[in-house]
C-alpha cells in the first residue's frame, strides 16, 4: 500500500510542476494529486493505492476535470444584489449539489468563477483538464440545466482528451456553446 502523508504530497506536486518537460502526463498526475490532496484535507478519500475495487485507488488513473461556474451571470436588466439571487450563483448552488449526489463527484472540481465575460449570453459555464481540450458554453440556465451539464461532464471525462464533437454533447449543449480551446502543449 502506498500512503502519502501532507508533505510528500507536496514535495511531489512541486516535482511534478516544476519538471522541465511539463508533459501531459506530468500534468495531470499533477491535477489529481491536487485534487486529492484538496479531498483529504475536507475529510473525503484517502491516497490509498490498494483501496479495492471502486475506491480511491480506482480513481488514480482518472484526470480529473475543472467545471468553472459564473456566478454573476445574470440576464440584461436583473437585479446585481444580493447575489445570491442571480441566476449564475443559482447555477452553481444546483450543480454543487448535484455533482456531490453523483458520481462524479471525485473527478470534479466545481469552482466558482467571478466572471466568463459572457454577459450577452448568461449563464456561463467552462470545462478544463490538464493536456485536455477545454470548452466554453453560455445560456445555462437554473433549474433546467444541471442534469445535461452532468451528461456533458460525464462524456468530456470519458473522453481522454476532452474532444467532444458536436452530436457527443447534450442538445442543449450543441447550442450553447461559445467556443473550444485546444490543449496547452508545453512542448511545442
Amino acid at each position: 500500500m502506498l500512503r502519502l502523508g501532507p508533505e510528500e504530497c507536496e514535495t511531489l506536486l512541486a516535482a511534478l510542476e516544476a519538471r522541465p518537460s511539463q508533459s501531459s502526463e506530468s500534468l495531470q498526475a499533477a491535477a489529481l494529486l491536487r485534487q486529492r490532496m484538496k479531498l483529504n484535507a475536507a475529510g473525503g478519500t484517502s491516497f490509498d493505492r490498494d483501496a479495492g475495487p471502486g475506491g480511491p485507488a480506482d480513481d488514480l488513473d482518472v484526470v480529473p476535470c475543472t467545471l468553472h461556474v459564473c456566478t454573476s451571470c445574470r440576464p440584461k436588466g436583473f437585479p446585481r444584489e444580493p447575489q445570491e439571487n442571480r441566476p449564475g450563483y443559482k447555477l452553481y448552488e444546483e450543480l454543487r449539489a448535484a455533482v456531490q449526489k453523483s458520481e462524479l463527484r471525485n473527478r470534479v472540481d466545481l469552482r466558482p468563477a467571478q466572471c466568463l465575460s459572457l454577459c450577452p449570453r448568461p449563464c456561463g459555464i467552462a470545462l478544463s483538464a490538464p493536456g485536455a481540450w477545454s470548452y466554453l458554453f453560455g445560456e445555462q440556465r437554473p433549474g433546467e440545466s444541471v442534469a445535461d451539464i452532468l451528461e456533458c461532464l460525464a462524456t468530456y471525462l470519458d473522453s481522454g482528451d476532452g474532444l467532444m464533437p458536436r452530436d457527443r454533447r447534450p442538445n442543449s449543449l450543441r447550442a450553447t456553446i461559445l467556443g473550444r480551446v485546444p490543449p496547452f502543449d508545453h512542448n511545442p
